[in-house]
């Protein structure tokens, strides 16, 4: 079953929108634009064999998918040239597409994956008719921000926080620090984080650290004890010589 949020605009409705998209951008001037910047840097590049597709401006979506036509425009038939750009078309059409999915999970797993204090609700907006845009996007939304600035509840309801029992199985830790037991694996992360459990943490690290000290001083042989009085401590060493000057 998808998750909830992933009904507010089915896949068929999002990859059509994705498509009419890169076809608006063809229409309104991207292989002009691309052809531009192949002129003015990547023509040079490329006659030094130095492209790079992996850094920089490289990494913004439109560029490497008409690599091959760009190179070879006016180079070959004309037939394979058009195969060459609707092969670049296809490309940054299904681009677009995994772009936009890998923009869903990052949303569904920073802000619907990680229940707590620190996350804000998410509201999911019925986006596929955009006949009725204005009352199914616009308005609800506009109410949420209303509702959010005059510190109200809204009458849209959050979309519901993803719980993942596999994240969270209920095992048992023991703290043998705190003498408590911990059920959850997510509790647990929690409580190795508490003020508490690093307030003991801090006690113990002190008594380890004195008992160190304690045993260190009394692993101290009699000779060397009795050579130290002889000699003295530094400050006392000091004192002697400046009061025998």
């Amino acid at each position: 079953m998808p998750a909830p949020h992933d009904q507010l605009c089915g896949s068929s409705v999002l990859d059509e929108r994705l498509d009419k998209r890169v076809d608006d951008m063809l229409a309104t001037g991207l292989l002009d634009e691309l052809r531009d910047f192949h002129r003015r840097y990547n023509q040079k590049k490329v006659a030094e064999n130095s492209q790079d597709y992996q850094h920089g401006i490289f990494q913004s979506i439109g560029f490497k998918e008409f690599h091959e036509y760009l190179i070879t425009e006016g180079k070959c038939t004309p037939e394979t040239s058009n195969q060459l750009l609707k092969k670049g078309i296809e490309a940054l059409k299904q681009v677009t597409k995994r772009y936009a999915r890998k923009q869903n999970r990052w949303v569904k797993n920073r802000f619907l994956s990680r229940p707590g204090p620190g996350v804000p609700p998410v509201y999911g907006l019925e986006v596929s008719d955009i006949s009725k845009w204005e009352e199914s996007v616009l308005e609800p939304a506009l109410e949420i921000v209303q509702s959010f600035i005059q510190g109200r509840k809204p009458a849209a309801t959050p979309v519901k926080i993803l719980c993942n029992e596999t994240e969270n199985k209920r095992s048992y830790h023991m703290c043998d620090l705190c003498d408590r037991i911990i059920i959850g694996d997510r509790e647990w992360t929690a409580h190795m984080k508490s003020k508490s459990h690093l307030h003991q943490l801090k006690k113990r690290r002190k008594l380890d650290s004195d008992a160190f000290t304690t045993v260190e001083s009394q692993s101290i042989s009699p000779d060397c004890d009795k050579e130290l009085k002889e000699k003295g401590s530094p400050r006392q060493n000091d004192e002697e010589l400046k009061s025998s000057g």
